[in-house]
């Protein structure tokens, strides 16, 4: 053997000790990039779990008239009620109730006798159609009498004010949404079961847009803020 062949063990141990160091140098590279991409990630799915910004939220909602087919689960549309129950009402009375219809039977129903052509057009293949009444003679009354003139409107008003909650809360969990008012009360009453004491007020469909909805002009600022 060559005298330049032997490796001494001091050699060898340099040489154990500098292949080491390189294997742990690039081990650290593929755990820090590995870390960025946990921390990309992590960061992805908690922006899906708290949803959107509210400013990205108001902006991104918008009426659909065209959905693709699609089903939500009861335990969704659970969600989204829950959410829309944080809507305020007069003194906390929460007059607004939800019947919802999920299943084809039901929605096919609603769809030939509930509703005129045109919003059953603009709501075929929606997950769900979404009938919102609210119970008279609670939101804008003392006991029994009214409180001021507008009586059950502020059974109207504390529904729409719940309306608005809930196709929002629909949006931040991938929901679209059409509120439709046009519709035959009688037939839905009959279909979903809703009491005949209680008002109904619109039809929400509930879905995944088929096409991004064009944004509609709205008014500005000055047209609608008078301030002194």
């Amino acid at each position: 053997m060559k005298m330049s062949e032997i490796v001494t063990g001091t050699e060898m141990d340099m040489l154990t000790r500098r292949r080491f160091l390189e294997g742990a140098s690039f081990a650290s590279l593929l755990l820090s990039a590995g870390c960025s991409e946990g921390v990309h990630e992590s960061n992805n799915q908690k922006k899906e779990k708290d949803g959107m910004e509210f400013t990205e939220l108001i902006e991104a909602r918008r009426s659909v008239r065209r959905y693709a087919k699609s089903e939500i689960s009861k335990d969704e549309l659970d969600k989204i009620v829950a959410d829309a129950l944080n809507a305020p009402s007069w003194k906390n009375s929460e007059p607004t109730r939800y019947y919802a219809a999920i299943g084809a039977e039901a929605k096919d129903r609603l769809w030939k006798e509930a509703l005129p052509g045109f919003n059953a057009a603009n709501s075929a293949n929606a997950a769900a159609l979404v009938a919102v009444t609210f119970v008279p003679g609670e939101s804008g009354f003392m006991g029994s009498a009214p409180a001021d003139d507008l009586g059950n409107m502020w059974g109207a008003y504390d529904c729409g004010l719940a309306s608005s909650y809930f196709i929002l809360a629909a949006k931040n969990r991938g929901w679209d949404s059409l509120i439709m008012g046009i519709r035959n009360t009688a037939k839905f009453k009959e279909i979903l079961g809703i009491p005949a004491n209680e008002i109904l007020m619109s039809v929400i469909a509930v879905g995944k847009a088929a096409a991004k909805p064009m944004k509609v002009p709205r008014k500005s600022v000055a047209e609608v803020l008078k301030t002194k």
